[in-house]
């Protein structure tokens, strides 16, 4: 079935959706459908700029990985004069992947079918039998890898595959000022602690985003343990404090959670927090001094969190920030790739004891990490309950509604107070559903 089709036989329900947003509704077969994963294929992840990687995973010349938009494989590498490149994973002869790791150091790639070589740049070098077969009929420069149209910034790789997407500058808009205070750790920004932990589980991608563009509502129930024990310089009483800023009709969102006792820039070292001032307007530095945890996420599917984590109960404990890509591979399955950045130029013993409280926490295999996948693992598995499109069932989206922006926030974007919101949510959800019907991007 073709996406026309599926978008046909979706019109009266997306038509729905989008009318359902700003009141506050969302139908809950959209977490774990088949027509909704075809049109997200061709109308989001098709039409907006994608995170591929961070340029400290590839900082040697021929360094590359492989990672998605989409369903389209893309090979992000940096070439001989240090250039990076991204180009679609497939032979042009006969459409075998030309890149079958991960991650590794080439400076070509060679076809395992009939072992056409291309440069890690995409250009076509090397023909088996190209006189003999070809008879001075292929033209190389026309067969080269498919190139991905990317962009930075931050040390941020992002890509798309539409020609005529805004730039990434326009795109991300507002955010970067919100951005900075995960990717401009210092003067000398940040860098990824090692490989991405990698898995793959039974959710849908967009429950993910939702929750880390400013979900504090769920953070005393689901991770409970981290109050009750002290690991989480928090408490019921005073979570909900801070602030829900999104970056209106763009889909990105942050929420800044703000603890009245937590000391300002708690959980990093002095030559750290000197170090990121330099970094920062002086209007980023008074937005983040009051910040505990900051969570969100650039619309589709890459988020950031920052918070402290005490391995001493009861301790400021020690800041840690993850980066997260949620690869959608079928409607309720999620490949999740997650990061810990730390700033490139702060003490060793620092980034060791972020690395151990990120590993701790939010790794494939940490505390807060379980909490979060088994709900949202079960969320998944209801939205594609009978009695959900029998009963035409939606969720509630209607906390903020009538949320005023706060006129002493120096930051921009669309702010409202408390923290726990769904104002961000409905910006999130208000773009993903233009996307869907074109309005976002017809032009």
């Amino acid at each position: 079935m073709t996406t026309e089709s599926v978008a046909s036989r979706l019109e009266g329900v997306l038509d729905n959706i989008s009318e359902g947003i700003p009141e506050g509704r969302l139908p809950a077969f959209v977490f774990n459908d088949q027509g909704i994963f075809d049109l997200e294929q061709d109308r989001v992840f098709s039409k907006t700029w994608s995170f591929l990687a961070h340029e400290t995973e590839i900082p040697k010349n021929g360094d590359y990985v492989t990672r998605y938009i989409g369903n389209n494989n893309i090979i992000v590498a940096r070439d001989e004069k240090g250039e990076v490149h991204a180009s679609f994973n497939m032979c042009r002869h006969r459409g075998n992947m030309m890149c079958k790791s991960e991650m590794g150091n080439a400076s070509h790639f060679r076809c395992s079918y009939h072992g056409w070589v291309y440069k890690n740049s995409g250009e076509l070098i090397g023909v088996p039998y190209m006189k003999e077969g070809y008879e001075g009929r292929l033209k190389r420069k026309e067969f080269g890898l498919l190139p991905v149209r990317i962009d930075t910034y931050g040390g941020l790789i992002f890509g798309t595959l539409d020609p005529d997407a805004d730039s990434l500058a326009e795109y991300l808009g507002d955010f970067t000022f919100y951005l900075d205070f995960f990717l401009k750790q210092g003067l000398e920004g940040a860098e990824v602690c090692g490989p991405p932990d990698h898995w793959i589980t039974e959710t849908d991608w967009k429950i993910a985003a939702e929750n880390f563009s400013g979900d504090g509502y769920h953070t005393p129930v689901a991770h409970q343990f981290g109050f009750n024990l002290g690991y989480f310089p928090s408490s019921g009483a005073t979570h909900s404090q801070g602030w829900a800023a999104s970056i209106q009709g763009k889909g990105h969102g942050i929420g800044l959670g703000h603890s009245p006792n937590f000391p300002e820039f708690g959980g990093f070292p002095d030559e750290v927090v000197q170090s990121m001032k330099k970094a920062w307007s002086p209007e980023q530095t008074e937005v983040f001094s009051k910040v505990r945890t900051a969570v969100g996420t650039i619309f589709p599917n890459l988020s950031f969190l920052m918070q402290p984590f005490s391995l001493e109960p009861g301790e400021p404990g020690v800041r840690f920030i993850t980066m997260r890509l949620y690869h959608p591979i079928a409607p309720g399955k999620t490949e999740m790739y997650s990061w810990c950045l730390v700033p490139k130029d702060a003490p060793q013993e620092y980034k060791d004891e972020a690395h151990r409280c990120y590993t701790l926490a939010f790794a494939q295999a940490g505390t807060f990490e379980q909490d979060d996948l088994e709900n949202w693992a079960r969320v998944t598995r209801s939205a594609k309950s009978s009695i959900v499109r029998q009963r035409q069932v939606d969720f509630p989206y209607i906390m903020g509604m009538e949320s005023e922006p706060d006129p002493d926030f120096a930051g921009p974007g669309h702010v409202v107070t408390p923290y726990v919101n769904d104002t961000n949510f409905r910006n999130l959800w208000g773009t993903w559903s233009d996307y869907l019907t074109g309005k976002a991007w017809s032009k």
